[in-house]
């Protein structure tokens, strides 16, 4: 199902990455993720995350109008389900949502509407980022500048970082679909300055022009665009006055999205595992992630589906400092961090 997916995508699977073998992978059992079919929970988790986002989106409009401000307070489960609603997704990227091509295409679109996200855009990106995981346009957490770099360009770094985790990241990928209106002759230009320019990235740029090139592709970009500026007018006209507590929880979600983004990434090293790691979490918080504070597993078998990481993870487990998944959350916020973070020595003392 992960070259299905990846292939709908336009990335070549047939040639392994650099990133794929950092370092030599003993197989885990293949009973246990090999031909996995998708969770029997996935039916009931896709209703519930399907239900809450039309609340989010209609229903609590309707509530507000009739009973008030304390109508918001129903927006908590919502926003708690924001990581399960992106979790699904995830599995659609990666064909495990439904056991059917179609019907697990269309149903990780219709979960993307509610998050603002385009399928078609976040699928390319995330199977490029399994497939080029930590090369340099994916180092969102790495200081370009000199140690001894004065303080106007350190500060400007810092706040442009923040300002990623708090929700940038996430509203750029809003507005991705706009590149499909860009003549095609002009995508060149826009990769080397959305990637940069290192030569390392020189496929990965090839590979988003070739993609944002596809007429096919660029008209289905396009209609769920469309698609979700309608919704969000519908959304306005459901809530009427109270039209700020559904942008309010619009933006909720996304922080959330940037925040959880490069999160299992930050500050590895090039050396580690598949160049992300594992956490701890509670059980419910495990449930909430589905399984992918496991996000190391999930690198090295990305073709497992989320409820079989843990036993993977147990068949093989891999060595390091692993921290609980909410210290993880807080200590991106430090800031951009040397390229000596990129070390494996520098990781293992500092997480000490």
């Amino acid at each position: 199902m992960e070259h299905v997916a990846a292939r709908s995508a336009g990335i070549d699977t047939a040639t392994p990455a650099p990133s794929a073998t950092v370092a030599a992978e003993t197989m885990a059992s293949p009973a246990l993720w090999r031909h996995a079919k998708p969770s029997r929970w996935n039916p009931w988790l896709i209703g519930l995350t399907g239900l809450t986002g039309l609340w989010q989106w209609l229903g609590l409009g309707w509530a507000l109008r009739h009973w008030g401000e304390m109508a918001a307070l129903t927006l908590l489960p919502v926003l708690l389900l924001t990581p399960m609603h992106w979790g699904l997704i995830h599995e659609s990227i990666h064909g495990q949502l439904r056991l059917k091509p179609r019907a697990n295409e269309r149903t990780g679109r219709a979960l993307s509407l509610f998050l603002g996200l385009p399928f078609e855009i976040m699928r390319f990106g995330h199977l490029m980022h399994h497939r080029f995981t930590r090369q340099p346009f994916d180092q969102p957490d790495i200081s370009t500048l000199p140690a001894n770099a004065p303080l106007a360009p350190r500060a400007k770094q810092w706040l442009g970082y923040q300002s990623r985790l708090l929700g940038g990241m996430w509203l750029a990928e809003v507005f991705a679909p706009l590149i499909t209106w860009i003549p095609v002759k002009r995508l060149p230009a826009l990769a080397l300055s959305a990637l940069g320019s290192d030569p390392q990235d020189e496929d990965v740029r090839r590979r988003a022009v070739m993609f944002a090139s596809d007429p096919v592709r660029r008209r289905r970009v396009q209609r769920d665009f469309l698609v979700m500026l309608v919704a969000l007018g519908l959304a306005v006209w459901a809530y009427g006055p109270w039209w700020p507590v559904f942008v309010a929880s619009f933006v909720a979600r996304g922080m959330w999205l940037s925040i959880a983004d490069n999160l299992p990434h930050y500050g590895v090293a090039m050396d580690e595992p598949a160049r992300a790691r594992n956490f701890h979490a509670s059980s419910l918080g495990r449930v909430l992630v589905l399984n992918h504070q496991l996000h190391r597993v999930h690198h090295q078998y990305p073709t497992a589906p989320w409820h079989l990481l843990p036993a993977i993870h147990a068949a093989q487990p891999t060595p390091g400092p692993v921290i609980p998944y909410w210290r993880a959350v807080l200590r991106q916020f430090q800031g951009p961090l040397p390229a000596s973070s990129l070390v494996a020595d520098a990781y293992a003392a500092g997480a000490a």
